[in-house]
């Protein structure tokens, strides 16, 4: 299930990484490999509305528009990974935010310099 909501504020933190992660972004990478319109993705702990912190997957595409099914597709695979009914949070990136996301984390996925 796809919930969709707001966010004004977000300050990326920096990279989440460790075992469980990598294993996440390589099932995601797959994914993405098979989805023309994103560029790069990131994985990032942030904070957002100034309080609420938490991990957050940020996607740049093609055209930096929304796009419902890929973020099903990939929130399946992170239920499945993790066998939980927790979401993952995911925000389509403008230039502007991902310039900021990029200060503070590597992509795990950048489509034009093959890595993936």
């Amino acid at each position: 299930m796809l919930h969709q909501f707001s966010v004004p504020d977000i300050t990326f933190l920096g990279e989440q990484d460790g075992p469980a992660e990598q294993r996440l972004k390589e099932a995601l990478a797959v994914l993405l490999r098979l989805d023309a319109t994103v560029t790069r993705a990131y994985l990032a702990r942030v904070i957002y509305d100034g309080s609420t912190s938490g991990v957050m997957l940020g996607l740049l595409t093609d055209d930096e528009e929304e796009s419902p099914k890929l973020a099903e597709q990939l929130g399946k695979a992170f239920a499945v990974l993790f066998n939980t009914e927790d979401h993952l949070d995911i925000v389509f990136l403008s230039g502007e935010l991902d310039a900021e996301i990029s200060d503070a984390c590597p992509p795990f996925y950048d489509r034009h310099a093959g890595r993936h």
